[in-house]
């Protein structure tokens, strides 16, 4: 039984492998890697699958001499398999969370992504129909905490992976039962919300739902083409639960829906994507019942990582008018305009990103009243005729951003190129193409947007910032300047209301942050509740606005440490993070205290606090304030409040 449903599939994949199949590749690299444990470290990893090797290659070169040459099967081998020995770091994490459609689409989806060079690390929660479902929620948490993935897919129905919808599509196929699936729609999609609830106890990743498109296909139904694939009453089923999981989608942030039924069209149809991928007399079924559906779910994951690597962690969307906004030139007469790009883009705007206008154009040319977005809409214009990479490079210093924080959005592709070979880290879209829109789309589905009131604010608060920067560029001495500006800060412990910009700055800053650690929402409640730890905010304004809570300190009592120091970006300069210090030493108590600086690509400009805060560094690298020091002194020119 087992050579046959196993043993016998596994090695006609090797053999279409080896003889230059992708697909075959795919399935048996997958294979190969569920019988070892993904979680050692690579080198112990990669020493285990070599001990195995050495073992099975010769009597696997045996078995193979029928089919493939003899001479040099075993270096063959050995060169077939260096992927697996020596893989590349893994530019994305994806996490699937259910039922046996991942088991087809894992593979080729690594497939695809290591073929456009940007591998990925994917790992399966299973979802069976024998599972308690309290259980494996369990698992998903813990394997979220582990992984910590960026993309998250959740199939519970697809191939009967709950036992209440295993009960209700079996039940509704039957004939003259099961018409009422209204109620057992709600409770499946309830179990969805639920799994969901317990992803964002320790996660904000995108998670992908997937509406099932109804397989697998009874026996009767897959063998009698003729015959509706499903009853009446198992499409009506289908309909009430993609109708609850669109209303679902739509009161949860970072959620989006994989649409099997749009997936299984493109194929020919359920029938279609039913089929098995290989032939049967090639790859048997054995394990894996690998299906067409499988490679359709990999290429839209596919898409999906791509649209996140794009835009996924950026800030900034860079505009173009002329045949972007609108089609046609404004400056030369009507234009017939773009207004639900125009609704998408101020749906990103109040989600948080930051819109800059980039147009060659008079500005006295643009017809404001005609659009769906204002001026205000935008932090930055840079509507004249200077070359673009002129005006992105100002936008990038204006805005103190990093150039992987843009996305360009511009129908010319001269500029697009003239740019994103300037300024390497900006990318760029052609607002032709429905990619490119579909990828705007899904920007508000990655947790870089937010549907929160310091999102909404961003635009506002990063002009101020801009306006401050160009008061300060003056000849003036430093503290009369700094005086200028009328900076007030008010510090204190983090309220319950703080926890969502909190959460914030621990996830988005990389620059101001002395560990980089991430907390999920739950592990900062905790903090927040416990007499053992003081976790202090401090917000700033000035003569030209208000910016919000702008840092946070995490403070371990037990310990005297700092856990964490972060601060936005925006507040650089100002002298804040030394006021945050003062404030949380002064709330522990006299006594010596510590901090710990752990060096990333891109945390250099916290590198320098704890030393300018008069911190000493240990032989081990942490730094210590002795009790005999001074300290940490808030600057003359920020007024607490």
């Amino acid at each position: 039984m087992a050579r046959a449903r196993y043993l016998h599939p596994l090695g006609r994949a090797l053999v279409g492998a080896l003889r230059g199949s992708t697909e075959h590749a795919a399935l048996y690299f997958d294979e190969r890697l569920r019988y070892v444990d993904r979680d050692l470290p690579p080198a112990q990893l990669h020493a285990a699958l070599r001990e195995q090797m050495t073992a099975e290659f010769p009597a696997i070169a045996t078995a193979l001499a029928d089919e493939l040459p003899a001479d040099g099967v075993e270096q063959q081998l050995w060169d077939f398999h260096e992927p697996l020995l020596n893989p590349p770091d893994a530019a994305n994490r994806v996490l699937f969370i259910g039922d046996c459609v991942f088991v087809e689409t894992r593979a080729f989806l690594a497939q695809r992504r290591a073929e456009s060079g940007r591998p990925v690390d994917v790992r399966h929660v299973f979802f069976s129909a024998k599972q308690p479902i309290a259980a494996v929620n369990t698992a998903v948490v813990n394997e979220v905490q582990r992984h910590r993935p960026d993309v998250i897919g959740l199939s519970l129905f697809t191939f009967e992976g709950v036992p209440p919808y295993t009960y209700a599509w079996r039940k509704a196929a039957l004939p003259l039962v099961g018409a009422r699936t209204a109620g057992i729609a709600r409770g499946l999609v309830e179990i969805v919300r639920e799994t969901i609830a317990d992803i964002r106890t320790v996660s904000e990743a995108t998670v992908a739902v997937h509406v099932p498109c109804g397989l697998p296909l009874d026996r009767l139904r897959h063998r009698i083409p003729f015959a509706p694939a499903h009853s009446r009453a198992q499409r009506r089923l289908l309909r009430d639960l993609s109708h609850g999981l669109q209303e679902l989608a739509a009161s949860v942030e970072n959620v989006v829906l994989v649409d099997e039924a749009a997936l299984a069209a493109e194929l020919g149809g359920i029938r279609a994507a039913a089929a098995f991928a290989f032939a049967e007399d090639d790859v048997p079924p054995g394990y894996s019942h690998t299906t067409a559906l499988g490679p359709a779910l990999a290429r839209y994951y596919d898409g999906l990582l791509s649209d996140y690597d794009l835009v996924g962690k950026a800030k900034a969307l860079l505009v173009d008018f002329d045949n972007t906004l609108w089609n046609g030139v404004m400056a030369e007469g009507d234009v017939v305009h773009n207004t639900d790009g125009q609704r998408l883009l101020l749906e990103l705007k109040n989600a948080g990103v930051l819109l800059v206008a980039l147009s060659k154009n008079d500005e006295s040319s643009i017809q404001w009243d005609q659009l769906v977005l204002s001026e205000d809409d935008f932090v930055l214009k840079k509507i004249n005729w200077l070359p673009k990479p002129d005006n992105v490079s100002a936008a990038i210093k204006q805005l103190d951003l990093a150039a992987d924080a843009f996305v360009m959005l511009d129908d010319n592709p001269v500029e697009r190129a003239l740019v994103t070979e300037m300024e390497p880290g900006v990318r760029a879209l052609d607002p032709a193409t429905e990619e490119a829109w579909r990828t705007l789309r899904r920007w508000l589905a990655f947790p870089s947007t937010r549907q929160t009131d310091e999102a909404r604010r961003r635009t506002v608060m990063y002009r101020e910032a801009a306006e401050r920067r160009a008061a300060m560029s003056g000849s003036h001495d430093y503290e009369t300047m700094m005086k200028s500006l009328g900076l007030r800060c008010r510090i204190g412990p983090a309220a319950s209301s703080d926890l969502p910009r909190v959460l914030e700055l621990i996830e988005r800053t990389n620059q101001f942050n002395t560990t980089t650690r991430r907390r999920t929402a739950a592990e900062v409640s905790q903090l927040l509740d416990s007499p053992d730890w003081l976790v202090y905010v401090a917000s700033l304004r000035d003569r030209f606005g208000d910016l919000g809570v702008v840092a946070v300190a995490i403070f371990d009592r037990a310990e005297r440490a700092f856990d964490s120091v972060i601060m936005s970006c925006r507040a650089m300069g100002f002298g804040v993070e030394f006021a945050v210090l003062a404030a949380v030493l002064d709330a522990a108590g006299p006594g010596a205290a510590r901090g710990m600086f752990v060096p990333t690509s891109r945390n250099g400009p916290a590198a320098e606090l704890f030393a300018q805060a008069e911190f000493q560094q240990e032989a081990d690298g942490t730094w210590v304030l002795p009790p005999s020091a001074s300290g940490p002194q808030a600057p003359s020119w920020l007024a607490r409040e």
